[in-house]
């Protein structure tokens, strides 16, 4: 009883913390998927805003002057499904002497046994 009291405050706090940093209520986050979408902030947006798209060239060429490079894939990689520009991106680095290395983040992905997956894929 003692330890699940623990968990559960501890988790309140971290999520009122996140939500102090996102400039967002509580129960705005909790209960933001219900009702008006419209008010939801920046995914409910439709403001045009410009973007620059890159390749794995792109990447490269930038982290090229590094000698070693740390990747740790989170959650919008599975939703971009960029395991493979990560992957040509990697060969790319590896073949310019740069040492690539991988790191899972234990809260990340939805699981931590998600990016395993992904990253093995």
């Amino acid at each position: 009883l003692v330890a699940g009291s623990l968990v559960g405050s501890s988790g309140a706090i971290l999520s009122y913390i996140m939500c102090k940093a996102m400039n967002r209520s509580f129960f705005n986050v909790l209960l933001g998927g219900f009702g008006n979408t419209a008010d939801a902030g920046p995914a409910g947006a439709k403001e045009a805003r410009p973007v620059k798209s890159g390749s794995a060239d792109d990447a490269t060429f930038l982290l090229t002057n590094a000698d070693t490079v740390i990747i740790v894939p989170g959650y919008g990689l599975a939703v971009a499904r960029a395991q493979h520009a990560l992957k040509e991106l990697t060969e790319k680095l590896t073949h310019r002497g740069v040492t690539v290395k991988y790191a899972i983040h234990p809260v990340a992905g939805r699981m931590p046994g998600h990016m395993n997956v992904l990253l093995a894929e």
